[in-house]
């Protein structure tokens, strides 16, 4: 059973253009051009996300569960994920 260092997570999800909206618990935002994409929420006592949490998460964030354990990981980008949620039709493709 995979799972994620929560810790670790949270700084990369910060590294990523995600915001935190709450101090009493982990939310966070992603936005897009003024755009709010997508939100996802983490322990607030930075324990490992298991499976079962990793799968919601991804969801939350309209990734795959392969695309978030990298995401959370820092083995993709900012740049990536909004790739990503392009090609998943979450977002608009840039007009030339």
């Amino acid at each position: 059973m995979a799972s994620l260092n929560g810790k670790n997570t949270n700084k990369n999800l910060l590294k990523k253009g995600f915001a935190k909206y709450n101090n009493d618990h982990n939310f966070f935002e992603f936005w897009h051009k003024g755009m709010l994409v997508t939100r996802t929420k983490t322990s607030h006592n930075s324990q490992d996300i298991t499976d079962g949490l990793i799968s919601a998460m991804s969801k939350q964030c309209k990734v795959s569960k392969d695309f978030f354990k990298k995401f959370a990981k820092c083995e993709k980008s900012q740049d990536d994920y909004i790739s990503e949620l392009k090609t998943n039709g979450i977002l608009e493709n840039d007009k030339n």
